[in-house]
């Protein structure tokens, strides 16, 4: 389903956007624990809420793998998946240091290497807006879930944040070379995105201001 608000900060090709990623990998714990700490344990709130000892969860769009080896401790098994091979390599040097039930491979959200109905629980947390092509990534994650399972979305909605906000996420690009593709999505635009892609809207509301995060908890409809 079409959106209207898209923005991408550069018209180059995909592999400038890798690049990006690629730069920002080493660093992007620090980052978070310096930026967003308060924000990503609201995240963990939500999402721990969802999770269960017998779930197979596949985490698209990991990063560093952080979340993933958390969440593990709270569920059966987690897949993460990242396209940036720099993301994984780090994520997988942090298993040497806490082993969990988590494996990592680099792979592409709108071309993911599992088979149909094999995971109970898909999530996905401030990823989608950075996806060159969200609704085939969408089409995935449903494709993976069992009928019947749960996708979990945390994303932004720089569609309804503040023109200085959408300026902070400019300067943060520029910072490592500007090469990045990013969706300003709104949150209407979220939930008719979801639908339009096999889901059933369970749950859908803004979880933080400055800039808008929205978290969805959505159900497979295939049968």
């Amino acid at each position: 389903m079409p959106y209207d608000t898209y923005t991408a900060y550069t018209d180059g090709p995909i592999e400038k956007d890798h690049n990006f990623w690629k730069a920002t990998a080493e660093g992007y714990d620090e980052w978070i624990v310096n930026e967003f700490q308060d924000q990503y344990e609201v995240n963990w709130n939500i999402l721990t809420k969802y999770m269960d000892p017998t779930l197979r969860v596949l985490d698209v769009g990991c990063g560093p793998g952080s979340l993933s080896i958390r969440l593990s401790q709270k569920c059966h098994e987690v897949w993460g998946v990242d396209v940036t091979p720099e993301m994984i390599q780090v994520a997988e040097k942090k298993l040497a240091f806490e082993p969990a039930n988590v494996s990592f491979q680099q792979a592409d959200a709108c071309d993911l290497p599992f088979e149909s109905h094999s995971f109970d629980t898909v999530m996905s947390v401030n990823a989608l807006q950075t996806m060159d092509q969200p609704e085939m990534a969408l089409v995935e994650m449903n494709r993976v879930l069992k009928p019947g399972g749960g996708l979990l979305l945390i994303t932004y909605c720089y569609g309804d944040s503040s023109r200085s906000e959408n300026n902070s996420l400019l300067n943060w690009a520029v910072k490592y070379g500007g090469q990045a593709i990013w969706h300003s999505f709104t949150f209407t635009q979220l939930v008719n995105l979801l639908q339009a892609t096999g889901f059933e809207v369970v749950e859908a509301k803004r979880i933080w201001e400055e800039p808008v995060v929205a978290f969805f908890r959505g159900r497979s409809m295939h049968s």
